[in-house]
């Protein structure tokens, strides 16, 4: 590896090894890794740990595609556009089918796991959870992997008394240490120094804990633009391992102040990924019959892409229609 971080997403996926854990930037629909997704299911990558908070298309495409052993999240969806159906099938299955787990979490334990690894402690502390079947030991379903699978926590949740005030009883949760982040940006400069615009999610802590970050972006800029506004950077470069420069990196997932997202492949998406088969179909159409990023989006077509322009002054395109029943032809 030389020391630019610019790779093609080719080699910087290969950097990824099989059964790490692996986080997915973004938010649902909203700047999702996508064509770093599709380069993890053209190589195949294996036996995954995926952990999103949340997941949207690219986990339920990871684990339709066989390359997932184990999610983490509190949601896995398409939000407005429609349900996972490969994540659904898998779960219905069951592990002793599929080999497949998946753990649930909410949006604040995950957030304040994330929050435990970026800053390098085992656990932190938290209030909620109380009440919740989440944490009941006896509906865990990962507990016969428990202190098996180094990849989960010896117990899920953890309990101690305040020790410093009233002695209530604080709920402890495990921190989250990924092998590997992937984050779709905006911009990144040279070096790798990420500025994201909207949305910044839990994009920063999760680079701060992973110990592999990999960053795709719309373009790549000179790091002497990005000193101008230092307060607008998102993620420094000292945590940022490999660069790949990617137009359109997350569609269909919208990327705000470029393009919205894509409803019609959402519709494709899911009227196909309803049965086992149609996902197969549209894999092999739309991943892995073709060779690059470039191909995928040549394949989309230009007049597709140009119809997703975010406008310029709302940062996302006010046309696009969410009702799948009743989208339009690309005009």
């Amino acid at each position: 590896m030389s020391d630019s971080k610019l790779m093609s997403a080719r080699e910087a996926v290969n950097l990824i090894e099989d059964g790490c854990r692996l986080f997915t930037g973004g938010w649902t629909v909203v700047r999702k890794p996508m064509g770093l997704v599709y380069e993890l299911i053209r190589q195949g990558k294996k036996n995954l740990s995926l952990i999103s908070n949340p997941g949207g298309p690219e986990i339920d495409l990871l684990v339709g595609a066989g390359c997932v052993s184990l999610t983490e999240s509190n949601y896995i969806g398409h939000e407005v556009f429609g349900h996972p159906y490969s994540f659904r099938r898998k779960v219905e299955e069951g592990p002793e089918r599929t080999g497949y787990h998946h753990d649930d979490w909410t949006v604040q334990t995950g957030a304040l796991r994330l929050l435990a690894g970026a800053m390098g402690l085992p656990f932190m502390p938290t209030l909620s959870l109380k009440g919740s079947d989440l944490i009941n030991p006896d509906l865990d379903p990962m507990r016969e992997l428990r202190g098996k699978d180094p990849r989960l926590p010896k117990q899920k949740v953890a309990f101690i008394k305040d020790p410093f005030w009233e002695g209530e009883e604080v709920t402890l949760v495990p921190a989250l240490r990924p092998d590997v982040c992937l984050i779709h940006a905006q911009e990144v400069g040279e070096q790798g120094t990420v500025r994201l615009k909207g949305g910044a999610f839990l994009d920063y802590y999760a680079a701060m804990a992973a110990k592999l970050t990999i960053v795709s972006a719309e373009r790549i800029v000179p790091e002497d633009s990005l000193r101008d506004l230092p307060q607008a950077n998102t993620i420094p470069a000292q945590v940022v391992h490999a660069i790949v420069e990617m137009p359109y990196g997350a569609h269909p997932t919208a990327v705000w102040g470029f393009y919205d997202n894509d409803p019609w492949w959402f519709k494709d998406y899911l009227t196909a990924s309803k049965e086992e088969e149609g996902f197969g179909a549209w894999l092999k159409e739309w991943v892995l019959d073709l060779q690059n990023h470039d191909e995928y989006l040549a394949k989309i077509g230009l007049k597709r892409l140009m119809s997703l322009r975010a406008d310029p002054v709302l940062g996302y395109n006010p046309k696009i229609r969410r009702r799948l029943d009743k989208l339009q032809e690309v005009n």
